[in-house]
């Protein structure tokens, strides 16, 4: 019985080192996700308010604790994916665009993937001011 268990703890130790081909590897993981804009023109219809524009050609910043900077860049859809090595990145946009929906940050885990959308200000209009007590 003893055998069988070693024999079935080394090859499950060795399927665990297997790394699929073009995936992360273990000290690495994937941030993806989709960049939309809104408001999407300066006046709009209140009845027919756009449901978000995806952003084409923005550069998406991740920045890690030590200062090093990754950028990758969306596609015509908004979309974007990067492999970044393991740990905590904070996330920045090029240009004027603030974030208004999506996560600060992302903690890539090795071998692993994380989606992470946003919902940017287009800046076509200023943001309303916050209601004063």
């Amino acid at each position: 019985m003893g055998v069988a268990l070693a024999v079935t703890l080394a090859a499950a130790a060795a399927c665990g080192a297997y790394r699929f081909p073009n995936g992360p590897s273990p000290r690495t993981g994937t941030v993806t996700g989709q960049v939309v804009a809104w408001p999407c023109a300066p006046v709009e219809n209140p009845q027919t308010v756009c449901s978000q524009r995806p952003v084409a050609d923005q550069p998406v910043i991740f920045t890690s604790g030590s200062g090093q900077d990754m950028t990758t860049q969306t596609d015509s859809n908004g979309n974007y994916a990067a492999e970044l090595p393991v740990g905590t990145w904070k996330v920045s946009f090029k240009g004027y665009m603030r974030i208004i929906s999506g996560p600060e940050s992302v903690t890539i885990k090795g071998g692993e993937g994380v989606v992470a959308n946003y919902v940017l200000d287009s800046g076509i209009r200023l943001p309303a001011a916050s209601p004063v007590d």
